[in-house]
């Protein structure tokens, strides 16, 4: 029976850091491609939406530099050795600049949301994940600063899997364009899809850390 326990424990281990190893390639692959846009070049948006980014300039790059900062910085957060002793101060300082990411990242979202293109279906799925980004990213540093470090955990989760949407939504316009779907519907579509699936996928996780704290409690 032990045996069996440790193998499942093993094998729990290894999907782990694979599931990890795939999140910090393609969150570091979206911030190398996402680094074009801070060029200002017109060629780099898509035609639809270039006026609009080009006459809105510093909302773009307060979103693009803030995104890309939590993007990167996000997975190695959730590393488990970087919250020992040794790597603790690491931890505290890249959660602070991964916080001002989302801050920063977030208020210029919010503004860009009001401005994106697909109409109003579009603009409040991304108004409402904005909203969300931040919204968590508060709850998660309220909950640091009064040193609850459970739940300053669920709430990191959540937050991330909100910033994660930057890869999620370029995903889905991949699967979208190889399905030919009208890019319209299809870029209304990601503005919900990008971040929703996310965020159910998140609370998964969270009703996990909590079960695996109960258990670790009663032994």
């Amino acid at each position: 029976m032990a045996e069996t326990e440790t193998i499942g424990s093993s094998n729990a281990g290894v999907l782990k850091s694979v599931g990890w190893g795939v999140m910090a390639l393609l969150a570091l692959l979206v911030f190398s491609m996402a680094g074009r846009y801070l060029t200002l070049d017109p060629e780099v948006y898509f035609p639809k939406q270039r006026a609009v980014y080009l006459a809105n300039t510093a909302g773009l790059l307060t979103h693009v530099v803030g995104s890309m900062l939590a993007l990167a910085i996000g997975p190695f957060q959730f590393l488990p050795k970087i919250v020992t002793s040794r790597y603790l101060r690491l931890h505290r300082w890249l959660g602070r600049t991964y916080l001002m990411g989302v801050l920063f990242g977030g208020l210029g979202g919010l503004y860009m949301a009001f401005l994106a293109y697909g109409g109003f279906p579009a603009q409040l799925g991304f108004e409402l994940l904005a909203v969300a980004w931040l919204f968590s990213g508060l709850m998660a540093y309220q909950r640091i600063r009064s040193r609850e470090f459970q739940s300053h955990r669920e709430w990191m989760v959540r937050n991330y899997a909100l910033t994660f949407a930057a890869v999620t939504l370029r995903l889905w316009q991949v699967v979208f364009q190889l399905a030919e779907v009208e890019f319209a519907a299809a870029y209304i579509t990601v503005a919900w899809l990008s971040w929703v699936p996310n965020l159910i996928v998140a609370e998964w996780i969270v009703n996990r850390i909590r079960l695996n704290s109960d258990r670790a409690a009663t032994v």
